[in-house]
């Protein structure tokens, strides 16, 4: 990628997060990008191990990575994951959903023609987000 084009996408970003009332900050703008450039669906943890191998970002805590994605997931920027090994983050784009391998517990993006059902409150409880998530063993994982 020339170095024009990365400007651009990082102009991009900071668009895309000023028209959702975040504050383009140099973390918020980074973090969004690579999530944008990435389909592992990594966790906090990973996106941290990122920047910390890249040196991208000088000064980067995990609090920091935690915060930013927190702030994007409120933005609807970033989708919130729940697998049971851990807490993952996809960039928000496309209607899709997930599959969640047991063995290997990668996730993969899937297309389906399903209605979610709007909910708004269960048992009392308010509901922000309704997922649906397939859980079971990737063809990766079956053929060996």
């Amino acid at each position: 990628m020339v170095k024009s084009d990365v400007k651009d996408v990082k102009s991009e970003i900071r668009e895309l997060l000023k028209e959702k009332g975040v504050k383009p900050t140099v973390h918020r703008v980074e973090i969004l990008e690579y999530l944008s450039k990435t389909y592992s669906h990594p966790s906090a943890d990973d996106i941290y191990e990122h920047f910390v191998k890249e040196q991208r970002l000088s000064v980067l805590s995990r609090a920091t990575v935690y915060n930013t994605l927190r702030a994007l997931a409120e933005a609807g920027l970033v989708k919130v994951i729940i697998t049971p090994d851990a807490i993952r983050y996809d960039f928000a784009k496309e209607n899709h959903h997930h599959f969640y391998c047991t063995q290997c517990k990668k996730i993969y993006d899937v297309e389906l023609n399903v209605e979610l059902p709007n909910i708004s409150k269960v048992d009392g409880h308010e509901v922000r987000n309704v997922q649906l998530a397939l859980v079971g063993v990737c063809k990766s994982c079956l053929n060996r």
